[in-house]
């Protein structure tokens, strides 16, 4: 078997094929410009989920404690950072939105009332504004946690605080904007905090997987750890899967015609074998078997459910943008692995950059269990032995 290419050589190849594969895209996009955009959508979507996830997860641990926070910093940190390319990414979004968008485009609100009264909101101004504002806050607060990046201070637990409310928010507007304005007919007050969860599971899940792949002197495999880590990957997995599940239900039970728009072309056409995908993978699964006290203990079990929930979250966020505008069934458009290709090459080249720069320190074992005043499995952060 060939040897892994080295770090920096993997950095420049993911850069290349990743410059190559939006070339691309973009030359495919004079064909179709709203479809192109589309399959650009959902991977930017997808991998600031991972960035942004993994800075409000960053911010949890000063609040909580535990070894769970000390085990995924590192690379937390090292997706956190990814979060400048993505605010450069938005910019083909933002000055395609006018063919993205049906309430951007030249005459959409004469005809149409609710367009009228949503103009407020709704208008390409105002829309490039908040993007804006909101990438200016996401790197506010990823410069304050890494400052606070030793964490345990009352000042970090602060920071914390204040910047896990700026995320619920930010989120909350962000979704709306970039996702649910697509069909602007169609509302929802879970949509939201739908995204924002998912987001969360995917980071949480990378950085899960990330932790017990990368080899590190110093941080051996901790069973009790990882069943900790377990338990949180099954606490968003409960999460995601309720806000789901509570917004079909509330719409299902309306059943009125602006609410079902949205779930009409992904459960009535063949696109429901994605939801189905999405109800087995991003919930059934994982929820089966971190249930497992012993499979969250192994390596390569939690492995493989953070790997499983990693790939279910990018489905995910295929899933929430292009049925839209592919009502009539499930589809596939090169620009699709073009556009996954272009965003997560360069995402990857500065993940790489990144693994090679954030250190990863040796982490203080806790004491074994069964020992005298060993620590309960949620309390593992107190233990100094």
């Amino acid at each position: 078997m060939s040897a892994p290419l080295p770090r920096g050589r993997a950095q420049w190849l993911s850069l290349c094929v990743g410059a190559l594969a939006l070339l691309a895209c973009w030359w495919w996009g004079h064909a179709s410009p709203q479809q192109s955009l589309l399959s650009y959508l959902s991977a930017f979507l997808f991998f600031t989920g991972l960035a942004l996830g993994s800075l409000a997860v960053l911010l949890v641990q000063p609040l909580t404690g535990g070894a769970w926070g000390e085990y995924l910093r590192p690379p937390l940190l090292i997706a956190a950072r990814t979060l400048p390319l993505q605010a450069v990414a938005v910019v083909p979004i933002l000055l395609g939105l006018h063919v993205l968008y049906p309430w951007a485009q030249a005459g959409a609100a004469s005809g149409d009332a609710l367009l009228r009264a949503q103009s407020w909101y709704l208008n390409p101004t105002f829309f490039v504004a908040r993007s804006i504002v909101y990438f200016a806050l996401w790197l506010a607060l990823l410069a304050a946690a890494t400052r606070g990046a030793a964490g345990g201070s009352a000042a970090s637990a602060r920071t914390a605080a204040v910047g896990l409310i700026v995320y619920g928010i930010s989120t909350l507007f962000a979704a709306t904007d970039w996702a649910m304005s697509l069909l602007p007919h169609w509302h929802s007050s879970t949509f939201g905090m739908m995204v924002a969860a998912g987001w969360l599971l995917g980071a949480t899940a990378l950085a899960v997987l990330c932790a017990l792949m990368v080899p590190a002197p110093g941080r051996p495999h901790v069973p009790s750890v990882a069943q900790d880590l377990g338990s949180l990957l099954l606490m968003l997995v409960l999460a995601w899967s309720y806000l789901a599940f509570m917004q079909y239900l509330t719409i299902w039970i309306a059943d009125l015609p602006d609410e079902t728009a949205w779930y009409i072309p992904r459960t009535l056409t063949s696109w429901r074998a994605l939801a189905w995908f999405l109800i087995a993978f991003h919930f059934a699964v994982p929820f089966a078997v971190l249930l497992s006290r012993r499979a969250k203990r192994r390596r390569a079990w939690l492995a493989g459910v953070a790997l499983l929930l990693v790939v279910a979250n990018f489905a995910d966020a295929f899933w929430l943008v292009v049925p839209t505008f592919r009502a009539h069934g499930f589809s596939l458009r090169w620009s699709d692995l073009l556009a996954a290709v272009g965003v997560g090459g360069l995402w990857l080249c500065i993940y790489l950059g990144q693994l090679r720069r954030v250190p990863w320190p040796p982490l203080p074992l806790p004491l074994p269990e069964g020992a005298p005043d060993a620590p309960a499995p949620g309390q593992l952060g107190d233990a100094r032995g």
